[in-house]
């Protein structure tokens, strides 16, 4: 990570400097640059390697920007020649997020954990709550393997299952955003759970392994801990618990008429042979499709940022606070003993700088979508920083850092806090379709 960071050091002082060389010609004029041109530069470097559309980025930093945070949005909303017509990206144009759906999710069930006495508890099974009042069906739900994980489990990434069910053909999460039963196909999934050989069998519960499925599962069982509409209330428990109190005006997972909504892209990388490691970008095209997840604002992720990294007083600021607070560090799963351990909060991917400072991450892409997302909250710091685009980089061959939104990011949280750098690579991206 530390070679990342200094190629997009170098990237960004070379666009401060083109930026201000009019001022840099007066040695009597500051040119260390302002919080704000932070912000702007690493958005510019960030298209012009990418090639996305657009981008915007939200900065919570209470140093620099004091209680009112800034947006930077930069770029077109599609691609030229796109319908309906690109317009500028403004700080409310509407993002998909993917999976950074996830740590809503896990503010949801940490909310629940917090009601009163005969709620959930993290160590139930999971099962309790997918059979809660048998709402999904008059029948047992769930295998005994799958009835047994835990909550816990599940919003660690621990319950062993795999990214995604190799053996279930439909859009699993679409009934879950959409605030529908889950489809009969996901039940019997959830019935059968693991699925019998030759099909890969997953590993025992306990250890790291990045799942979507697991995810949804979780999310499903989240909705029958809340009233009204137990399980097919979403999008209502989210407006009430956390998007309502925080003023997210715009975030959802159905898209309202009057929302400016960006057209997401794909992007292709490919690499030639000679010379070795040269990354040339191929082509963008528009996406079709959209994604089942949340969709935001940078307007909506500068409120969402500034609780994460100060939590407000009352009892939202108590939930906010119990999902950064780490539950283990776990191993890889198939990984050797010595593979450096995953810490997690709830839903919060973990790392720590080098003197000690937690460090929350949360990405998403969407490969139909044609979107990409990333948080990163230090608390310590007062800090977080989100970066939306509307473009998924669809990447054949590595791609620049400056090209990958956890650099930005990074980059931008190491100007504005000079020996920032967590001590262990943040996982890599994933991809919710």
């Amino acid at each position: 990570m530390g070679d990342d960071l200094h190629e997009l050091d170098c990237a960004f002082r070379y666009c401060i400097f083109t930026q201000e060389r009019t001022r840099m010609s007066d040695p009597a004029v500051d040119t260390t640059p302002s919080p704000q041109q932070i912000v702007q530069a690493a958005a510019q470097i960030y298209l012009d390697f990418s090639q996305a559309p657009g981008c915007c980025i939200a900065v919570y930093d209470h140093d620099a920007f004091g209680s009112t945070g800034y947006v930077y949005p930069l770029g077109m909303s599609a691609l030229p020649g796109s319908t309906p017509p690109p317009f500028s990206v403004t700080t409310d144009t509407v993002f998909e997020i993917g999976s950074v759906t996830k740590v809503f999710t896990s503010t949801l069930l940490a909310q629940a954990l917090m009601m009163t006495k005969g709620g959930p508890s993290i160590t139930d099974p999971v099962g309790k709550w997918l059979n809660y009042d048998h709402t999904y069906g008059p029948g047992q739900i769930g295998s005994p393997t799958l009835y047994a994980l835990t909550l816990q489990d599940l919003v660690t990434h621990t319950s062993g299952m795999f990214d995604q069910p190799q053996d279930l053909d439909i859009p699993y999460s679409k009934q879950l955003f959409a605030d529908g039963q889950p489809d009969p196909k996901l039940v019997n999934w959830w019935n059968i759970y693991p699925p019998p050989p030759p099909a890969p069998q997953p590993p025992p519960p306990g250890c790291w392994q990045y799942s979507n499925i697991g995810f949804v599962t979780l999310g499903f069982a989240v909705t029958q801990m809340f009233s009204p509409d137990r399980g097919v209330n979403y999008n209502t428990i989210l407006a009430k618990y956390i998007t309502g109190p925080l003023g997210m005006t715009q975030t959802g997972a159905t898209i309202q008429p009057s929302w400016k909504v960006a057209q997401g892209c794909i992007g292709n990388w490919i690499q030639f042979p000679n010379p070795p490691g040269l990354i040339v970008f191929e082509n963008n095209k528009p996406t079709g499709g959209t994604a089942f997840d949340l969709k935001t604002t940078g307007d909506d992720m500068l409120r969402f940022l500034a609780a994460q990294a100060e939590a407000p007083n009352g009892p939202l600021g108590k939930v906010i606070q119990s999902t950064q607070m780490q539950q283990s560090k776990y191993p890889l799963c198939e990984s050797n003993s010595h593979t450096p351990r995953v810490p997690m909060g709830l839903g919060w991917q973990m790392s720590y700088t080098q003197s000690g400072h937690a460090v929350y991450m949360k990405n998403g892409a969407t490969s139909l979508g044609g979107f990409e997302a990333i948080v990163i909250v230090v608390p310590d710091f007062q800090c977080g920083v989100a970066v939306l685009s509307n473009q998924y980089l669809d990447a054949s061959a590595p791609h620049p850092s400056q090209a990958d939104l956890g650099g930005v990011a990074r980059n931008i949280i190491a100007h504005l806090h000079p020996g920032f750098g967590p001590d262990v690579p943040l996982p890599e991206r994933d991809v919710s379709e």
